[in-house]
């Protein structure tokens, strides 16, 4: 069993890693003026890496919801046991996918004349 510092510790080495990895992704396949498909898709991938879920109803920790997702799938009972972390995976990638969206157009708005 992990203690809550290790637990800690590693969420926060996945989010660091998430996020480095949604810059690299900015950064080497999308245009320099992020467009608003552009804004979505990286939202969409954001939102996919880093929402989290209980692997769970009798977990207290909280795990990616799509390594949850996965494992509980292939691993665990089938899909029903990844049904909720998949909504939640779900609606992160929907929410993920709105903010890039409008943070694209915003950011669009800004640099034209």
């Amino acid at each position: 069993m992990m203690t809550v510092q290790s637990y800690l510790t590693a969420m926060l080495i996945y989010w660091v890693v998430a996020l480095i990895g949604i810059l690299l992704m900015r950064k080497l396949w999308f245009d320099t003026p992020l467009t608003s498909f552009g804004g979505l898709m990286l939202g969409l991938m954001g939102g996919v890496l880093l929402v989290p879920a209980f692997p769970g109803p009798e977990v207290q920790s909280m795990a990616p919801a799509l390594i949850v997702a996965v494992f509980n799938t292939l691993f665990g009972e089938g899909f029903e046991s990844a049904l909720n972390p998949a909504l939640w995976l779900l609606g992160g990638a929907l929410l993920g996918a709105v903010a890039g969206f409008f943070w694209a157009r915003r950011r669009a708005g800004r640099t034209s004349p």
